[in-house]
C-alpha cells in the first residue's frame, strides 16, 4: 500500500462510517423535513435583530427621532421570542429523531449478538463487547442529540449571516473575509488531529471495560491467589491510558475555542478602529450599518467557534460508531438448508449421532479427530476424560454452537444447528459447563419466558433433580426474585446447578445433554439426581449425553465413552470397561484413592 493509499483508508472509512450513521435516521424522513424547516426559519430569524437595530440608529437615535423606537423593540422581541421557539421545536424533534433511531439500533445490535458464532465470544473480550453496547453507542446519542443537530444549524447561520452581511457591505465582508484562509488551514489540521484522538479514546474505554469485567468476574480467584494488588495495579494502568488518550482529545478543543474568540475579536477591533479613522463613513457605510455588522459578525463567528467543538463531538460518535458497525458487519452463524430440518422430522433413531467428526478453534489445531458415536432413545451415556481431551468440544457441537470442519451431527433427527428455536426448545435440553442464571424470580429462570411451560412442569421438573426443597425454603418459594445484584448470587453453587438442572428438564427434551452438571453438587444430591435422572431416560425415551466430573456419575451411566486426545480410546458399559481394565478403570482407580485424574 502506498502512502496516498494509506492517508485515504481513514478517510473512506470515516465516509462509510457517516453513511451507515446518516441510514439510521432514513425512516424519520417526515419528522427530519420538519426538523428542517424550523432550523432555516430560524436562521432567517436570526439576522433580522441586527437589522431593527441598524435602523433604529441610523433613522432613529442618528438624527435625535424617538418616534418609532417602540414599534422596533416590540418587533425585536418578538422576532427573538419567534427563534427561540423554533429552537425548541427543532431541539425537541431532533431528541424524538434521536431515541427513535437509537432504540433501533440498540435492539439490531442485541439482536446481532444474538446470532453471531460461538467462536466470537470465544476471541473477544466481554468488556469489549459490552462498551460497543453501552458507551459507543452513547456517543452515537450525544451526535444525534447535540452534534449533528447543532453542526447543520451552525451551517445554515453561517450561509444565513454570510448572505446578509454581503448584501449589507460587500466591502466589510471582503474584509473579513481575510480571515478565511488561516481559519480553514487551522480548522482543517484539528479535524485530523480530533478524528485520530477520539479513536484512539474510544479503544482505551473498551480497554478498560474488558479489565473491570474480567477483574470483577475472577475476584474470588484473584483474592485466592493473593494478587488484589497487583490487578488493581492493572486496573489503574488501563485508567491512566485513558485518562491521556481522553486529554489528547480534549487538549484540541482546550486550544481551539480560545484562538477562535481571540481571531474573532481582532477583526472587530480593525472594523472598530476603521469607523473611528472615518474610513468606512467615506465608503458609504453609515453607523447603523457598521454597528449591524459587528452584530452580525459576533453572530457568525459564534457557530465557527463551536463547529470545532461540535466536530470534535462528531468525530467522537463516529469512532464510536464504526466500533458498533464494526460488530453487526460480522457475518451471523451459517445454518445448513432448510431441507435438512425437514427431513429431521420423522426422528429416526439414534437421537445423538456423530460420524467421523472433526473439529478445531483454530487451523492447524484439531480438538476433535474422527469422532463417531451414537446415543438412542432411553440411553444414558456418559463422556470421561482428562482436560482438554475434547469432551465439552463434542457438547457444543452437539448443542450446535459451532459446526465441524468436517463429518455429520445429527440430534434429534435433525442438524442441531438448523433447528428453530421452537424446535430447539422442544427438543433439547442443555446445561452448559458455565451456568447463568438471569435477573427474575426462580419460576422465570425456569421458563426462560416460555408462557408454554407451567408452574406444574416446574415443580415436576424441581422434583425429579431434587431442587423443590430448597426452592419451596426460599423466602417467596418460586416466585423470589434474583434480581438483587448479580443473579443468583445468594444461592450456593449447588443450588445454582440444580436450577439449571431443572431449567433443561422442565419442557421434556428428547435429548439432554448435560456438561459437568453435577460438578458443584455434594455427594448425596449428586446420588439422588443421578439415581432420578437414570430412572427419567429410561421412563421417557429420553437420550441423555452427560461430561462427567465425577467418575461415581459416568458407573450410573448405560454406557461409557473414554475420550482421550481428541479420540474415542474406550467405550461399553461401566462394568465391562472395569474388568478390561483399560484406561477408565486406572481412572476410577486413581478417584477412589483420593488422586486428582481430571488433568494430564
Amino acid at each position: 500500500m502506498t502512502a496516498t493509499q494509506s492517508s485515504r483508508a481513514p478517510t473512506a472509512r470515516q465516509g462509510l462510517t457517516t453513511a451507515q450513521v446518516g441510514s439510521l435516521l432514513a425512516p424519520q424522513r417526515r419528522l427530519l423535513v420538519a426538523i428542517a424547516a424550523c432550523v432555516l426559519a430560524g436562521a432567517a430569524l436570526e439576522v433580522l435583530p441586527p437589522l431593527l437595530v441598524r435602523q433604529a440608529v441610523d433613522a432613529h437615535l442618528a438624527g435625535g427621532r424617538g418616534d418609532g423606537l417602540m414599534l422596533l423593540g416590540v418587533l425585536y422581541l418578538l422576532v427573538v421570542a419567534g427563534q427561540q421557539a423554533l429552537g425548541f421545536a427543532s431541539a425537541y424533534g431532533t431528541a424524538i429523531a434521536a431515541q427513535r433511531a437509537l432504540r433501533d439500533l440498540r435492539a439490531r445490535l442485541f439482536g446481532h449478538l444474538q446470532r453471531l458464532p460461538a467462536r466470537y465470544f470465544d476471541t473477544t473480550p466481554l468488556g469489549d463487547t459490552v462498551s460497543r453496547c453501552t458507551a459507543d453507542i452513547d456517543t452515537i446519542d450525544r451526535l444525534f442529540s447535540s452534534g449533528i443537530a447543532s453542526l447543520v444549524a451552525d451551517l445554515v447561520r453561517l450561509v444565513t449571516i454570510t448572505v446578509t452581511m454581503l448584501v449589507l457591505s460587500p466591502s466589510l465582508t471582503l474584509l473579513c473575509g481575510l480571515a478565511a484562509p488561516p481559519l480553514l488551514w487551522f480548522t482543517r489540521r484539528f479535524q485530523l488531529r480530533v478524528l485520530a484522538a477520539e479513536r484512539a479514546s474510544r479503544e482505551a474505554v473498551g480497554s478498560v471495560n474488558t479489565a473491570l469485567v474480567e477483574t470483577l468476574g475472577g475476584a474470588e480467584v484473584i483474592r485466592a491467589f493473593g494478587q488484589t494488588e497487583f490487578f488493581e495495579h492493572r486496573f489503574r494502568g488501563a485508567l491512566q491510558a485513558t485518562q491521556y488518550a481522553y486529554l489528547a482529545a480534549t487538549r484540541y478543543s482546550a486550544v481551539y475555542t480560545p484562538l477562535m474568540a481571540v481571531l474573532a475579536s481582532l477583526i472587530v477591533c480593525g472594523l472598530l478602529w476603521a469607523g473611528a479613522e472615518g474610513a468606512l463613513t467615506d465608503s458609504g457605510v453609515s453607523i447603523g450599518t457598521l454597528t449591524a455588522f459587528v452584530l452580525l459578525f459576533r453572530r457568525f463567528f459564534a457557530p465557527i467557534t463551536t463547529l470545532g467543538e461540535e466536530w470534535q463531538t462528531v468525530q467522537s460518535a463516529l469512532s464510536g460508531a464504526e466500533r458498533v458497525f464494526q460488530v453487526l458487519a460480522l457475518p451471523v452463524e451459517e445454518t445448513p438448508a432448510a431441507h435438512s430440518v425437514q427431513q429431521a422430522r420423522s426422528e429416526p433413531e439414534p437421537l445423538i449421532q456423530l460420524k467421523d467428526v472433526i473439529f478445531g478453534y483454530v487451523a492447524d489445531r484439531l480438538v476433535l479427530k474422527g469422532v463417531s458415536l451414537s446415543v438412542r432413545a432411553g440411553e444414558h451415556v456418559a463422556l470421561v476424560g482428562r482436560t482438554g481431551a475434547g469432551k465439552s468440544s463434542l457438547m457444543h457441537l452437539a448443542g450446535g454452537l459451532y459446526a465441524p470442519w468436517s463429518g455429520e451431527i445429527h440430534v434429534a433427527g435433525a442438524d442441531p444447528r438448523a433447528m428453530t428455536d421452537e424446535e430447539r426448545r422442544q427438543r433439547l435440553g442443555v446445561v452448559p459447563q458455565t451456568l447463568q442464571l438471569f435477573s427474575g424470580s426462580v419460576l422465570d429462570n425456569l421458563t426462560m419466558g416460555d408462557v408454554l411451560v407451567t408452574r406444574t412442569a416446574c415443580e415436576a421438573a424441581a422434583k425429579a433433580t431434587g431442587a423443590h426443597a430448597f426452592i419451596r425454603a426460599l423466602p417467596q418459594g418460586y416466585d423470589t426474585p434474583l434480581d438483587a445484584g448479580e443473579a443468583g448470587a445468594a444461592l450456593s453453587a449447588g443450588q445454582r446447578q440444580l436450577l439449571a438442572l431443572t431449567r433443561a428438564l422442565v419442557r421434556q427434551p428428547r435429548v439432554l445433554l448435560l456438561d459437568e452438571a453435577t460438578a458443584a453438587i455434594d455427594h448425596a444430591s449428586d446420588a439422588a439426581f443421578r439415581a432420578a435422572l437414570r430412572r427419567d431416560a429410561h421412563d421417557s425415551s429420553r437420550a441423555v449425553l452427560i461430561v462427567a466430573h465425577r467418575l461415581s456419575t459416568a458407573l450410573e451411566a448405560d454406557r461409557i465413552i473414554v475420550i482421550e486426545d481428541g479420540r474415542i480410546l474406550e467405550q461399553g458399559a461401566p462394568d465391562e470397561l472395569i474388568r478390561c481394565r483399560g484406561r477408565f478403570a486406572a481412572l476410577l482407580a486413581m478417584e477412589t484413592a483420593g488422586w486428582d485424574w481430571h488433568q494430564r
